[in-house]
Formats: structure tokens, C-alpha cells, sequence
């Protein structure tokens, strides 16, 4: 009997444990200094994103997510989006972009210029 109750138990645990399904995407997201790294990395630090590492030289945000969170893609964009960083699947509204930084606006290159430190 606990040989039963135990292969049951480990059954229940490896369904469960497979279940939380995760997904692994890279994709752009416009930013132009280390201030807009580092809020787009904070954007992605909540429940259900596994990890998030965005490379400013290639403007390109790494995400491990679990789907039972995000179930669409979408959702996972809107994360930058919401920061007011455009995506190559959605734009940032012009109230969000319009908060940036001066030395964050990424969509017109005679705005932008490096930053000297963090203005947060």
C-alpha cells in the first residue's frame, strides 16, 4: 500500500511539475543607454518571467516565461511596452515614450545622446 500511495504521489508531482510549461523568446525592444536597460530589465521582474536580460548593443531582450502566465506573446511585449519601449510587435504609446528621459527617446537619433549617469 505505500508502495502504491508513493508511485501515485510521485506521478501526481512529475504531471504537475510538466505542466508549468515555459517558453524561451529573444526579441527587439528600442532603447539607447544603460537607464533604459536597466528599467527594461525591472519591467520584466515579476511572477511567471523566469529570466530577462536585455543586450543594448543589439537591442535585443533575451525572456525565459512561463506560459501559464503569459499565454500570449503579447503579454510578454507588453512589459517593455508599458516602460515605454517599442517592440518589433508593439509601439509604445506616445503618453508612455513621452515620460522618458531626454536621454532615452530611442525613435529619433537628434534626440538621443549618451547618458551621463541615471537620472531615475
Amino acid at each position: 500500500m505505500k508502495n502504491l500511495l508513493f508511485v501515485v504521489f510521485t506521478l501526481f508531482l512529475v504531471i504537475n511539475i510538466s505542466a508549468q510549461k515555459k517558453a524561451d523568446v529573444t526579441f527587439e525592444v528600442g532603447a539607447v543607454c544603460g537607464m533604459c536597460e536597466t528599467r527594461i530589465e525591472q519591467a520584466y521582474d515579476v511572477k511567471g518571467i523566469v529570466i530577462a536580460d536585455y543586450d543594448l548593443e543589439s537591442h535585443k531582450l533575451h525572456v525565459v516565461y512561463k506560459t501559464k502566465h503569459f499565454p500570449d506573446i503579447l503579454d510578454v511585449h507588453r512589459l517593455a511596452v508599458n516602460v515605454g519601449h517599442d517592440t518589433d510587435l508593439i509601439k509604445a504609446s506616445e503618453e508612455v515614450y513621452a515620460k522618458l528621459h531626454g536621454c532615452c527617446k530611442y525613435r529619433d537619433e537628434s534626440e538621443t545622446h549618451k547618458c551621463s549617469g541615471d537620472h531615475e
